[in-house]
């Protein structure tokens, strides 16, 4: 696909690329995780730096104005290192549902500098779900009132505010709040991929200001940051597939069976073909949904879903192949292939699961 990219995308992949390969160690992950590090503050003062955090941000407030496809590199890198981060979190709550609120002029510059780490919050435990919220925002004589609980918040460990998906009496309502703000409590866990996520109850008044977006306005949000997370999380799981896909090319070109090389027994060749072929066809895909996205096309929701679908059944079956061809070595946690599936799973389920995805791809096929 370089040959697809702009010049400025292309020089985006490559800085993006030098400084992960340079500064992000597989090893130096593992030991920060079993610290229960999950977001190296560090990392974020440095991909804000580099312009990462304010990429799709509009110029006016600080950013760079980017699109779509510009997000994609950068969450197909994330797959590509194991990027544990909330990268992809940030910027798809950043472009979706900060940009619509009156308060951008304020929050925007704050999220480009990495100083507001802003983390959706849409799942809940029991009665609703991510589009019907139990969580409610209700008006009371000296403002406002959230009451509820999210559960299972991606990345809510290294979030600095969550924006919470409530319901008002005016339709839906997106809030943020700062996690350690009173009225706030939190559960922080690990999560099998090496993230950081968190459970969290609310019971606290609310100011206007901080009610970023409510009825019409946070419906659009919320079906524009789905979407946003559909392309993402592909691209992420596309960086990963692609990743396990390298790592066994080489290792069974060094490990030797019966004489020879693994890589030069032909049903092994057949199977890693195979899985060549289906990679780039999702990377097909999920660019031509960041086109879609970019350039405003009406095909863009199925796109996004279709991209989905595939991303996810690709990077299953391609991790898993990754695995059942390293052998018991690819189970250990000191080897980096289990982990590439760790992460592929993870992204499986985020916002928008595959089988939500397909469901909704179905029914916006044209009748």
């Amino acid at each position: 696909m370089a040959e697809q990219m702009t010049e400025d995308q292309s020089l985006l992949q490559n800085a993006a690329e030098r400084y992960l390969r340079d500064s992000y160690d597989f090893n130096g992950r593992r030991d920060r995780i079993a610290e229960g590090i999950y977001s190296d503050p560090g990392q974020w003062q440095a991909f804000a730096e580099m312009g990462w955090l304010a990429l799709p941000i509009p110029e006016e407030f600080g950013g760079l104005g980017l699109g779509t496809r510009e997000m994609a590199i950068l969450a197909e890198l994330c797959g590509r290192f194991l990027v544990t981060e909330p990268l992809i979190d940030a910027l798809a709550s950043t472009t979706a549902i900060l940009n619509r609120g009156q308060q951008r002029e304020t929050l925007l510059p704050q999220v480009a500098e990495g100083t507001l780490v802003p983390i959706a919050a849409i799942d809940e435990a029991h009665g609703g779900s991510r589009l019907t919220p139990t969580t409610t925002l209700t008006q009371t004589n000296s403002g406002w009132q959230l009451k509820g609980s999210k559960h299972w918040i991606s990345a809510g460990a290294s979030a600095t505010h969550l924006i919470v998906l409530a319901q008002s009496p005016e339709g839906l309502a997106w809030v943020l709040l700062p996690v350690e703000g009173e009225g706030v409590e939190c559960d922080r866990f690990p999560t099998h991929d090496g993230r950081g996520g968190a459970s969290c109850h609310f019971d606290l008044a609310i100011e206007s200001d901080q009610i970023i977006a409510i009825g019409d306005t946070a419906a659009a949000a919320l079906e524009a940051y789905r979407e946003l997370a559909m392309m993402l999380s592909s691209a992420e799981t596309l960086g990963a597939t692609q990743a396990a896909l390298d790592t066994t090319v080489d290792y069974t070109k060094q490990r030797v069976q019966f004489g020879q090389p693994l890589a030069s027994f032909q049903a092994l060749q057949h199977r890693m073909s195979n899985m060549l072929i289906q990679t780039e066809l999702t990377r097909s895909l999920i660019y031509a949904a960041c086109h879609a996205a970019d350039n405003g096309h009406t095909e863009q929701p199925r796109l996004a879903r279709a991209a989905k679908v595939k991303a996810a059944s690709v990077g299953r079956t391609v991790s898993q192949e990754a695995i059942q061809l390293h052998g018991g070595i690819a189970t250990t946690d000191e080897y980096i292939v289990g982990h590439f599936f760790k992460r592929i799973t993870a992204l499986e389920s985020w916002v928008c699961s595959r089988g939500e995805a397909l469901q909704e791809f179905m029914a916006l096929a044209p009748r």
